[in-house]
């Protein structure tokens, strides 16, 4: 069981203290407890007039209160002791001795008046402790409630005073009380207990405050009447004891009634504005009182305290005075408006702190309750909303940034549902954004995109992995579009995907250049047959599938006598004529291919020596017969070379060369037949293994040396640059092709340090024509395969270049197709390394490899290097001019310079120029130089002046 709280303590204590004095003055035997009336009338004239006071202070406490809030049946209790002070001041005017009130005193008359309004109390401390909620929440008129008090109390004086006959008998002179007396203290004394122990029970509440106070008042007040039901004469000290009782009852429920009605509402009041402080403490914002003219009278910074300096030299000043006048008139609107309306949200103000920092502010705006007459008054809560500013105008830019795109972006939801498109959007498909809200994105398939395409992109999105890959799309027109999508996930602040976002280009006419010039590259524009990189990528295909092959050099005899007499248009007609009678004459898996000029080559999948010379036999008898040309009739003929495969080359280009080689035999026995490619032949290679082998000796030896061929601006005819190209002057056998070692070299790994080699002498050389004043150039140097797969290659040019103090921007490297797309990904962070360097990278002999514009797109080059093999006939041929045309036409939309190789002639620099190559080199220009004729060749050029 609980232990009662401390003020209950406190209560027993005291009433245990006075039951103990009651019984010990019961039972102690006394002296004569008679007091002689001049003495006992005055002590209870004093005991009565001090319970009148108390009993007055108490209704007069609480009916000044009536129009607050009270406690329930407060104001009863307070108008009962309104009717106990009557009645007591009755009683006390009634006694024996005194003067006559309205009737002549006696204690019989006294002691009505003394019951009744003991009686008062006593129902009212009941009614009080046994007060329900059901009427605690009921409202009722103080003046009705002291209405119903006064009016029974006026009844009881009306009877008393008028000696009504029906009046019990409570006193018997020299008898003592009467038992109704007695019996009605006995009533009394029961009713004060109920009361006391209803309020025992009410200790814990919480919603009956001050009830250990009321229970001690209700506890005395029950032992007082134990006195009055005691003693035998009026005067006697057992009625003076009882009356000390019951002014001490009395003085409990005036601290009762005081406590509940100004010193609990008075804690309270301190308890709110404490916590209103506290509050206003805490506040994340300013908050303002200020008045119509925008006067600030309190100033509360509250947790926002730093944003404020010298909060208290605003008192007194306007907003005109502390803020700029734009501010200073927001402000004034939003009082204005608040005015109006009650309240004003939303507007926005800029303040200048003291430290000079500029934040943005939200104010918020209500009209205080004032007395009427009185000035207006605003509560105004300004709250610093500068991040959310940023953040909203972040948002804008990007919103604008979204809209404004060029790119066509979609947002869906997860399933699919198309919530948000930018304009573009609408540009590239033809669709309104309202037509498509809610839609799939399908409504553009074209149904040209496979399956397995979407299947793999939604793989990875169900995943929460982005996805990038191309689409054929169709417009609302029928238009087919190749669009490049970059579909990414968006997640939420948890981190969980929510939606899809499709940022998409429109690559088709790239991709249709793409086509242009992969078609251009892998077939012959004049025949339409696959060119040799076309043959040379089914050659490998084929080579894994198959254990036998043969590869036929086929070149037509005397073709260049045809072209010289009859013109270049007879001679196109014959190479035509000849492709078709070729490819009609052979099987379907049999691949028949322009090599160049009059050179075609054939490719027999699973052929041995026998099949393959009964074709060629076949195809000299077809190309004999005559062919009518208009007024011309033409009969060919042609010589073969027959090599097969794996015996005569395990590669393409091995065999190929051994089918050139033996055409070559046959041109050399007489032309028009075939022959196969044989023993005698492998002088060649016995060449190469003696290079080969010579060959990891020629660095060591000094027999490696560089020459420098000059690179020219066709725009101002300035020498801008050179290639380093490597010569070997061997001391046997003289001077080796670079076509023939660096192949060895590159096969037998010598490239590596032959390539270190050439780049640091090469820069060091180009440290010296500095320093000896030749102007600023750029440097080209070549990269093999091998080469550009070194993984610290970026970490050497890096050292080279520092070791020979060359600036990085001089220096150009120089990789072939093919070397960058033996690893794109390796090769892609090779040149961003290199170029955060500041290296120049340049693509060789572009055209003859894959020409990928994905990758090209992807490397970010400089320059592109036109391969001299589409230079050499570009004044005649009309394939080599398509060709370097479009490889002019895309490095421009690459944003990149274009430099052709093998410039030899006067029309083939015009041609270059006229169509927008920006750079040449060749023979036409100079042959590669030593060093030193290389600066006197520079210096002799610039002393001369510009010029092509």
């Amino acid at each position: 069981m609980a232990s009662p709280p401390p003020p209950a303590r406190h209560a027993l204590r005291i009433v245990g203290g006075l039951a103990v004095l009651m019984v010990a003055l019961s039972l102690l035997p006394l002296p004569d407890r008679t007091l002689a009336p001049e003495t006992y009338l005055p002590l209870h004239t004093v005991l009565e007039t001090l319970a009148v006071v108390i009993s007055a202070m108490i209704f007069a406490t609480v009916w000044s209160l009536r129009h607050e809030s009270l406690a329930p049946c407060t104001m009863l209790l307070a108008c009962v002791f309104l009717g106990s002070a009557l009645l007591d001041v009755s009683h006390a005017l009634s006694y024996a001795g005194m003067p006559d009130y309205v009737t002549p005193g006696s204690t019989e008359k006294a002691i009505l008046f003394w019951l009744a309004a003991r009686l008062l109390v006593a129902l009212g401390l009941l009614a009080f402790a046994w007060q329900s909620r059901a009427l605690a929440r009921r409202t009722h008129s103080p003046a009705l409630i002291l209405a119903a008090v006064l009016v029974p109390v006026a009844l009881v004086h009306l009877a008393i005073l008028g000696n009504a006959a029906w009046l019990p008998r409570t006193y018997v002179p020299g008898q003592g009380l009467t038992g109704f007396k007695v019996g009605s203290e006995y009533v009394l004394i029961t009713l004060y207990l109920l009361a006391a122990f209803k309020l025992w029970q009410r200790l814990r509440e919480p919603g009956f405050p001050n009830a250990a106070l009321f229970f001690m008042a209700a506890a005395i007040a029950a032992m007082s009447e134990v006195f009055f039901a005691r003693y035998a004469r009026a005067s006697d000290l057992y009625n003076l004891v009882g009356h000390l009782y019951k002014v001490l009852a009395f003085v409990y429920l005036y601290r009762a009634a005081f406590a509940n009605t100004v010193r609990q509402p008075y804690g309270q009041l301190r308890t709110a504005l404490t916590r209103q402080r506290a509050m206003l403490a805490a506040l994340p914002d300013l908050l303002f009182v200020v008045d119509g003219e925008g006067r600030y009278l309190e100033v509360h910074a509250g947790s926002a305290g730093g944003l404020l300096a010298g909060a208290d030299g605003l008192i007194g000043k306007t907003v005109k005075d502390v803020m700029r006048p734009r501010e200073a008139q927001t402000v004034l609107q939003a009082l204005q408006e608040a005015g109006h309306q009650g309240i004003s949200r939303g507007k926005i103000i800029a303040l200048e702190l003291p430290g000079g920092e500029l934040r943005s502010f939200e104010l918020s705006v209500a009209r205080a309750m004032v007395d009427e007459g009185d000035r207006p008054l605003f509560v105004v809560i300004s709250r610093d909303v500068t991040k959310r500013e940023k953040t909203a105008q972040t948002l804008r830019m990007f919103s604008y940034a979204v809209a404004q795109s060029p790119a066509t972006i979609i947002i869906t939801d997860l399933d699919a549902r198309i919530t948000y498109v930018n304009p573009a959007f609408a540009q590239h498909t033809g669709y309104g954004a309202s037509e498509v809200m809610g839609r799939n994105p399908r409504l553009l398939k074209s149904g040209k995109t496979s399956e397995a395409t979407y299947r793999a992109m939604w793989s990875e999105l169900v995943q929460g992995r982005p996805w990038r890959g191309e689409v054929i799309n169709l417009t609302r027109a029928g238009e087919e579009t190749v669009d490049l999508l970059l579909i990414h996930p968006l997640r939420d602040a948890t981190g969980a995907v929510t939606h899809y976002l499709s940022y998409q280009i429109d690559v088709t006419a790239e991709r249709e250049a793409s086509r242009r010039i992969e078609h251009l590259v892998n077939y012959d524009q004049l025949t339409g047959l696959p060119s040799r990189r076309k043959l040379m990528r089914i050659f490998e295909q084929m080579a894994q599938q198959r254990a036998h092959m043969a590869l036929l050099w086929i070149d037509l005899d005397h073709f260049k006598d045809i072209n010289d007499s009859l013109g270049h248009g007879v001679g196109d007609q014959l190479l035509v004529q000849t492709a078709r009678r070729l490819r009609a004459a052979l099987d379907e898996q049999d691949i028949v291919s322009r090599h160049s000029g009059d050179e075609f080559t054939l490719l027999l999948p699973d052929a041995q020596a026998d099949e393959a010379m009964r074709t060629a036999q076949r195809l000299l008898k077809l190309l004999c017969e005559p062919m009518q040309f208009a007024e011309h009739t033409i009969s060919s003929t042609a010589s073969i070379g027959v090599a097969l495969f794996p015996h005569d080359g395990r590669d393409f280009e091995a065999l190929l060369k051994s089918a050139e080689a033996a055409a070559y035999q046959v041109k050399q026995q007489g032309r028009n037949h075939a022959c196969l490619f044989t023993a005698q032949m492998q002088e060649r290679a016995t060449r190469l293994l003696a290079l080969n082998n010579a060959l990891k000796q020629a660095l060591a030896n000094g027999e490696l040396h560089l020459v420098y061929q000059p690179q020219q601006d066709l725009v101002t005819g300035a020498i801008i640059g050179a290639e380093a190209l490597l010569r070997w002057t061997h001391p046997r056998w003289g001077a080796i092709s670079p076509a023939e070692f660096i192949p060895l070299a590159e096969s037998n790994g010598l490239i590596i340090p032959i390539g270190e080699w050439v780049l640091r002498t090469a820069l060091g050389q180009l440290r010296q024509w500095l320093d000896a004043g030749l102007p600023p150039m750029v440097l080209a140097v070549n990269l093999s395969a091998v080469q550009f797969g070194q993984a610290n290659l970026p970490a050497l040019v890096h050292h080279a270049l520092r070791e020979a103090d060359v600036p990085a921007q001089r220096l150009a490297l120089e990789l072939t197709e093919a070397a960058a797309l033996k690893a794109p990904n390796a090769a892609a962070q090779h040149m961003q390394e290199l170029r955060a360097l500041g290296v120049q990278l340049a693509i060789d002999d572009f055209g003859t490899g894959y020409s990928s514009l994905s990758y090209l797109k992807r490397f970010k080059i400089h320059k592109l290097k036109i391969d001299q093999s589409f230079v050499h006939d570009i004044h005649v041929d009309p394939d080599d001019q398509a060709i370097v045309v479009a490889i002019i036409q895309l490095a421009r939309g690459l944003g990149v310079r274009t430099i052709a190789e093998g410039v030899e002639t006067a029309e083939q620099r015009d041609f270059l120029l006229e169509h927008g190559c920006t750079e040449i080199q060749g023979y036409h220009l100079s042959q590669p130089l030593a060093a030193p004729q290389f600066a006197q060749f520079v210096q002799q050029h610039r002393a001369s002046g510009p010029g092509r």
